[in-house]
């Protein structure tokens, strides 16, 4: 199965360390080429300046502001595939990648065959979901289970932009400063793959969050 990577070069783009090291040590001795980036300018540039085949990304954790912000890389650069590999994922962010076109999706729990698997499919513009990806696919009617990877400070944000306060407010409220609570929304909004203040407050009712009628639009 891996014979065929001789030509194809690879950028990993996560910022977890050590996720990097154990891709390298798995993929470096089978394809041409594999770079490893930080941000999206730097992922961008290298995009620019050689012919990567494969994209491998945990696009919560790395640099892009949203799904759709990746969505806009890919369709530049069309020529290239993606693999999305993180360490845990809703319904609605498997939708949203769907939406942009990423259909190639595993977990960092997952198997090393599931990543190999899903590389090739990828790489032959096919579908491929790991098993655990599918699993949660399955889970449909369940209760949001991502709301648990959110911290007791960014459960009370949310609980805050519920109750109507605009984020000048909330970072007074906190003794925090506007960056600060800017950064909190963002990885909420990251982490529970949704786009907007409404999409929010419906995902963390749904979790039991907040009751349907303590939130204000």
């Amino acid at each position: 199965m891996h014979n065929n990577y001789k030509n194809i070069s690879v950028v990993l783009a996560d910022t977890q360390f050590l996720t990097n090291e154990a891709l390298k040590s798995i993929l470096s001795p089978l394809f041409s080429a594999l770079y490893t980036v930080w941000t999206t300018a730097e992922l961008e540039q290298l995009l620019q300046k050689e012919n990567i085949s494969l994209i491998i990304t945990d696009y919560i954790r790395f640099d892009f502001d949203s799904a759709s912000e990746l969505g806009d890389l890919i369709k530049k650069y069309q020529s290239t595939a993606t693999v999305v590999l993180t360490n845990s994922i809703t319904n609605l962010q498997i939708k949203e990648l769907n939406d942009i076109g990423i259909k190639n999706i595993l977990l960092k729990t997952d198997e090393q065959n599931e990543l190999f698997h899903s590389i090739d499919a990828a790489l032959k513009g096919k579908k491929y979901y790991s098993e655990e990806v599918l699993d949660t696919l399955l889970k449909r009617d369940a209760q949001p289970e991502n709301i648990s990877i959110l911290t007791t400070s960014e459960i009370e944000i949310v609980r805050l932009i519920a109750s109507g306060l605009s984020t000048k407010e909330i970072a007074v409220k906190k003794h925090n400063s506007f960056h600060t609570v800017m950064t909190h929304r963002k990885n909420i909004f990251r982490k529970l793959g949704v786009s907007s203040s409404p999409e929010l407050l419906m995902y963390a009712i749904k979790a039991g969050l907040i009751d349907n009628i303590e939130y204000h639009i």
